[in-house]
């Protein structure tokens, strides 16, 4: 049995097996080959590994080092690969709770090895602000840092940080070495609570708040209505750019509740001046400002579902489909547009695995319900979300991730008829000893397709981290008081 995640989609095995050293090895050009395509043949004799970019050749050397045994023997064989998606995709969030630069490249260099080429680093939310910047330093004066380490009841010490301009470009370069692009996200106009501590100004109210120290939705956003707002984002997404040479960049878009934008003056007078109907379309205007923006630099705008809502978003931006109440995500793709499957019940890693077992996370097909053939082509890809309001040190993140990203990955590069969920929990096993060299620990295999009370006991122990002083508080206190 061959150990390798993504399982490769074309195999023939020969008898016999060689010892892998570079001596053997001959690389071939093949212009005719796609740019994430390889193959390789594996004779007694010889290693023959043919390409058309350095890249497909990264990957091949990404399978070679999985098929050496023990012993440095490798099968004789001819494997002929390539991906299903050509977005296959990973984040971290590190506003809630931050990771070391370290352990950063740690999971980088594991999601190098399935061939992930991706990485979506969420860097600023309510709970903080994790860029340095030299256009607002107050940024990381107050947004950086919130009055409590973890969440809810254990709302005790002062907790933030933000990463160095050298170190994001010293992990962006570290990401190059792999064929890994970076994609930042700033979130905009809601979750920038951290911001809006900061500049109250560029809230509806102008009132001064706090950096947010629990999870879920909040209120206070980016007023839409002041043009100071667009001149803010307008700076500061321009500087963040200067580090990230991806063509991707996330804006958000996401969980913007309209509250503050229907009673306030500015909003409405924007509404009124635009001829728009009401505050969902006013968010529409919003994105479409920022995306018009982003694309004037050169850069191609993601954002979340809800940003489809309004029913005027470009259809130049490309949607990250992660839960679509309202179903806009099948026709916005059947009409041309572009979509990232990022599902919120079967690709978010911080849920436990009684919520979301392995054996879902793998059988899920991203091709969802209610795409034609149009719809399917737009699907450009998959990626798989760590959000870590509860996940507050890397040992706990690597084992909420591990095995379920493998599962995602091999969905990325693996075409559905060559899926076999048998042999992957196989072969993720057998890498577990590799990963915990590596510094990834994986969760025990017990854990990943639990039973029934197993189910039961996960979810009482995931909701009940949310019964806390702060939230009983909340129902009986509005936000506003």
């Amino acid at each position: 049995m061959l150990n390798i995640i993504p399982k490769p989609n074309f195999i023939k095995e020969y008898s016999g097996k060689t010892k892998l050293n570079e001596e053997k090895i001959i690389f071939k050009t093949n212009n005719s080959f796609l740019d994430e395509t390889y193959e390789i043949e594996i004779t007694k004799e010889r290693i023959t590994v043919t390409a058309k970019t350095e890249k497909a050749k990264h990957y091949a050397i990404v399978t070679l080092r999985q098929l050496k045994d023990e012993s440095g023997f490798v099968p004789c064989l001819k494997i002929t690969d390539f991906p299903r998606f050509s977005y296959r995709a990973f984040m971290i969030d590190s506003a809630r709770h931050m990771q070391t630069i370290d352990e950063i490249k740690t999971y980088i260099q594991a999601a190098s090895e399935l061939k992930f080429n991706y990485f979506h680093w969420h860097l600023c939310d309510d709970q903080g602000f994790r860029i340095e910047s030299h256009s607002f330093p107050e940024l990381n004066v107050v947004g950086s840092f919130r009055n409590g380490w973890g969440f809810g009841n254990k709302n005790t010490e002062k907790y933030g940080g933000f990463y160095t301009k050298e170190e994001i470009k010293d992990v962006v370069a570290f990401c190059k070495e792999r064929f890994i692009e970076v994609i930042p996200e700033i979130d905009m106009p809601g979750h920038t609570k951290a911001i809006l501590a900061t500049y109250p100004e560029l809230s509806c109210r102008g009132e001064k708040i706090e950096v947010e120290t629990r999870p879920g939705i909040h209120e206070d956003i980016m007023c839409a209505g002041k043009e100071e707002t667009f001149d803010f984002c307008f700076r500061l997404l321009e500087e963040v750019m200067e580090l990230f040479p991806c063509e991707y960049f996330h804006i958000g878009g996401d969980e913007a509740p309209k509250k503050r934008w229907d009673s306030c003056p500015h909003c409405q007078k924007r509404i009124k001046e635009e001829n728009l109907a009401d505050s969902e379309k006013l968010q529409g205007y919003f994105v479409n400002r920022i995306v018009s923006f982003v694309e004037s630099k050169g850069k191609k705008a993601i954002a979340w579902n809800e940003s489809l809502n309004s029913d005027m978003l470009s259809k130049s931006v490309i949607v990250s489909d992660w839960m679509d109440k309202t179903h806009k995500c099948e026709p916005f793709a059947n009409e041309g547009g572009k979509l990232i499957i990022e599902d919120f019940y079967h690709y978010y890693l911080d849920y436990p695995y009684g919520m979301t077992p392995l054996k879902k996370t793998y059988t899920f097909n991203p091709y969802i319900e209610g795409l034609n053939e149009k719809g399917r082509a737009n699907v450009i890809g998959v990626e798989t979300p760590i959000w870590t309001e509860f996940v507050e040190d890397f040992e706990k993140l690597c084992q909420m991730c591990f095995p379920r990203m493998m599962a995602v990955a091999e969905t990325g590069w693996t075409t559905e008829e060559n899926k076999n969920y048998r042999l992957f929990k196989k072969n993720c096993e057998a890498k577990r000893a590799y990963l915990a060299s590596k510094g990834i620990v994986m969760t025990e295999s017990s854990k990943w397709d639990p039973l029934a009370y197993r189910k039961a006991i996960d979810l009482i122990n995931h909701y009940k981290r949310f019964v806390t002083k702060d939230f009983i508080k909340s129902l009986f206190i509005k936000e506003d008081d």
